[in-house]
């Protein structure tokens, strides 16, 4: 990478290397002991002697944002440095734990290739030649060509490709005061099959939450809780606490992943057939009479006999053959399941919903709860309204914007029933994004990407790169990040966005004990060079786009906008900033809201429908009759949210959504073989699946040194029988080559090649012989010296050469890094759109190097 500008010189004295923070770290644990003082590293050749309060440290609690699961922290600073990173015990998710990520945070705040200035690029696009210019420049710019395209009445020609967002009040702000509708996520690449699963089935909530420290039997289909999950450390600490009892866990798994080696039994079974486990193990439940028949006749819809008859043509046998786990087993692990209930639970997500089958897949798991009687119940399946923290109680300061009028092809996604289907989970189709830019489906005339590295890290990346190098495509892009990223390197201009170590936030997570909380995330230590948060970026282009968007931003100062937000907070702003964490002492946990008796004051002007039991009073934002609750054996109660307000084995609802669409979908949860996977596969053809290495997220974790170093490398997993066959040992060199699904029913599915790529070999009995296995988290070819294991990228934007003598210490320099996603093909469920990353058939030959 070039830069026009070598005026500017690095920031040595923010340079922080492993010797130095070690050094820091142990010198504040002293401290904090009252054992000893802080030792101050001085900037480069200072002989000032420290000031006093430069010795002292302090505490300041906030949360991470390394990964989705958003762990409460406390930053431990001296002398304006941070020293290290612990867990905040107020957090009731985490509980004072922190991962290796979180632990690593200082790298990445002080890694020296960080953006810290804005800039212009001055060559073609993916050139790599950038000029240093000023934010007012930068604002000036963006302002002038956002206004002229509002001013054209075309909103949705403004598109904001967002990552991983922890901002969503100030973004949804920003975009609604545009009026855009033009707001694409990234759910379909991460849970939009499993949360329409639990949407559909209960109503109320799109994320489960199993009661794991009360449970007795934990199934689990794919879900790494012990590295990846997106409740992670929350849900490992009550796992670990719940086995520490006795609990079982059972784990069917493609990989021998460590939550499968922390497991009392691993079955290694077939891509895409957890489902159909789960439906055998109904099957067994149902024939024994294993069920809470009294349980499933009273909440379910349909009645029990009818799920029994449903679920009879799915013997074990019938998954045996399918998935390859023995019948005995599956029978055996039913009545445990079953014995163990209520105190039972099913724990899933990626590899199970990650598939073309994968919204049935989930919607049979979470049946074998409602089969048990477990739901809501101590020790069972559980789960919570608030995915986030309680917006009755802390709602967002006004004045609101209203939600855009104009309409966007591509968020709309109409081509899966069940993307947009459910009221507030909104489960965009990611994926489609850049081939629908591409087939000129909708016009974009400026796309801001936000801490979103699409051009790596999504489906097909190479055509993602190859839209975003289009200017007639993409006329204009801003990219706002931490770090310099392929999808930066096809910027425009790029926004250099504060760490999450450097700014505000009002933040939570679905959560584990049941119990709602909301959290403060606030600056730990200032901001470097002239980097920003969304939270001033956003006011001041409204401000200059004016049209009335300026109004919706009345603050002077993000610390006033908190001040009001969290007024109805005892203590206010004050106590957020003193603890971080905040939970009311009133509140219990979420068990069996479907249970409670309405008042006498929520039936007042009620109607009962006769037919139903289901109870009405009002209508709706639509005007439709609003329904409050469901009559049960002569008793008013709240019910689940569902139409018929009774968990949905069977669904009328998106039946009907998918007759809209023109798309039929079951309405009981079904097994459908995935198209692809059916034939008989030549010895050298196999099915890919991805995986998440422990230490890693995307693309902020990637450029973190110390992350690096414990893991840096990502062959690809084979298992050694089937390697056998191809005459392939460890070690060895081999291409892979991939194909689109033959499938009619998803895009491009004409089995075509997708890419090819070459990689080393790791031989192991760990992994299904049918599968070839590669963590994702690899691969880069831009961003600094840490991802891409190259001295080459040690010129970073806007800075001349950044002397670093961690360049000379890469051990791992060279390692096998490759980027799977330019393998994987655009793949959506094609019911709700969610990604089939674990279904991409691949062929493998050995080659030489």
């Amino acid at each position: 990478m070039e830069t026009s500008d070598t005026s500017s010189t690095p920031e040595a004295s923010w340079e922080l290397d492993r010797r130095d923070l070690l050094r820091l770290s142990a010198a504040a644990g002293l401290a904090l002991g009252g054992l000893g003082a802080v030792e101050i590293i001085r900037e480069p050749g200072s002989t000032a002697a420290p000031a006093a309060d430069e010795r002292k440290v302090r505490t300041v609690p906030s949360m991470c944002q390394m990964c989705t699961t958003a762990c409460g922290i406390i930053g431990h600073v001296a002398g304006g440095r941070l020293l290290k990173v612990t867990g905040n015990p107020e957090d009731p998710n985490s509980q004072g734990a922190v991962c290796a990520k979180g632990v690593a945070g200082p790298s990445v705040l002080y890694d020296p290739y960080r953006l810290l200035y804005p800039l212009r690029r001055v060559g073609e696009r993916g050139s790599g030649k950038w000029r240093r210019i000023t934010w007012d420049e930068a604002y000036a710019e963006i302002a002038d060509r956002l206004r002229e395209i509002r001013e054209r009445g075309k909103p949705e020609e403004f598109a904001f490709q967002q990552g991983r967002n922890r901002s969503a009040d100030i973004v949804a702000r920003f975009l609604n005061a545009y009026g855009t509708p033009s707001h694409f996520n990234h759910r379909a690449l991460c849970s939009s099959n499993r949360r329409a699963a639990i949407a559909t089935t209960i109503g109320e909530s799109d994320w489960d939450l199993g009661d794991f420290e009360n449970s007795q039997f934990v199934l689990n289909f794919g879900a790494n809780w012990a590295e990846a999950h997106q409740g992670h450390i929350p849900v490992a600490i009550r796992m670990m606490r719940a086995r520490q009892k006795g609990a079982k866990l059972v784990t069917f798994e493609t990989r021998l992943s460590n939550t499968a080696a922390l497991s009392d039994e691993w079955f290694c079974v077939k891509p895409g057939t957890d489902g159909l486990i789960a439906l055998a193990m109904a099957h067994v439940i149902c024939s024994e009479g294993l069920w809470d028949r009294k349980w499933l006749d009273t909440w379910s819809n349909p009645p029990a006999e009818k799920i029994a008859e449903h679920v009879s043509a799915y013997t074990p046998e019938f998954a045996e053959r399918e998935s390859g786990v023995p019948a005995a087993d599956i029978r055996r692990i039913a009545r445990e399941f079953a014995a163990a209930a209520p105190r039972c639970t099913t724990i899933c997500n990626r590899g199970s919903q990650s598939h073309r089958n994968g919204y049935y897949n989930d919607r049979a798991i979470t049946m074998l709860n409602a089969l048990v009687g477990n739901m809501g119940k101590p020790g069972g399946w559980c789960w919570h309204p608030k995915s986030a923290w309680d917006k009755d109680l802390l709602p967002e300061p006004g004045p609101v914007p209203d939600k855009p009028t104009a309409k966007s092809v591509i968020a709309e996604a109409k081509d899966w029933p069940l993307a947009n289907a459910f009221k507030d989970k909104k489960m965009k189709v990611g994926q489609i994004v850049y081939p629908w830019i591409k087939e000129r489906r909708q016009k974009i005339s400026a796309l801001m990407t936000y801490n979103a590295d699409t051009a790596w890290s999504f489906p097909e990346s190479h055509l993602v790169r190859s839209v975003l190098a289009d200017e007639e495509l993409i006329p204009f892009h801003v990219c706002i990040d931490v770090m310099y990223s392929e999808t930066g390197h096809l910027a425009d201009i790029i926004l250099p966005w504060a760490t999450y170590l450097e700014r505000w936030d009002i933040d939570a997570r679905p959560p584990q004990g049941l119990v709602d909380y909301v959290g403060l995330r606030q600056p730990v230590v200032p901001p470097r060079g002239e980097s920003k948060d969304i939270r001033e970026i956003f006011p001041e282009i409204a401000r200059r786009i004016g049209g009335g968007m300026e109004n919706y931003f009345p603050w002077k100062t993000v610390e006033s906008y908190f001040e009001e937000y969290f007024k109805p907070i005892p203590g206010g702003f004050a106590t957020m900033r003193a603890k971080g964490i905040w939970l009311d002492p009133t509140k219990r946990p979420y068990y069996e809201p479907h249970v409670k008796r309405l008042t006498p004051e929520d039936l007042e002007g009620a109607r009962e429908d006769p037919r139903t039991g289901i109870l009405y009073k009002g209508t709706d934002e639509d005007g439709a009759p609003k329904a409050i609750g469901i009559m049960v054996k002569g008793v008013a109660r709240r019910g689940f949210l569902t139409p018929s307000r009774k968990v949905e084995i069977r669904s009328d609802f998106i039946v009907a959504k998918g007759r809209e669409a023109n798309r039929k979908i079951e309405p009981l949860p079904v097994y459908e073989p995935i198209p692809s996977h059916q034939r008989k596969f030549p010895d050298d053809h196999f099915v890919m699946t991805s995986f998440k290495i422990n230490v890693h997220n995307a693309h902020r974790t990637m450029q973190s040194k110390w992350l690096q170093e414990i893991s840096h490398t990502n062959p690809a997993l084979i298992n050694r029988r089937s390697a056998e066959r191809l005459g392939i040992r460890d070690g060895d060199w081999i291409e892979v080559e991939s194909f689109r699904p033959e499938d009619a029913e998803v895009p491009r599915g004409d089995g075509s090649k997708v890419g090819t790529l070459q990689t080393r070999v790791r031989l192991t009995e760990g992994v299904h012989p049918l599968v070839v296995a590669i963590a994702h988290n690899a691969g880069r070819e831009v961003g600094g010296a840490y991802a891409t294991n190259g001295k080459d990228q040690q010129d970073n934007p806007g800075f001349a050469k950044i002397a670093d003598a961690d360049l000379d210490r890469l051990w791992w320099e060279g390692a096998i890094s490759v980027p799977q996603n330019d393998l994987l093909p655009v793949y959506p469920d094609p019911t709700v759109g969610g990604q089939a990353y674990h279904d991409t058939v691949v062929r493998i030959r050995r080659i030489e190097r």
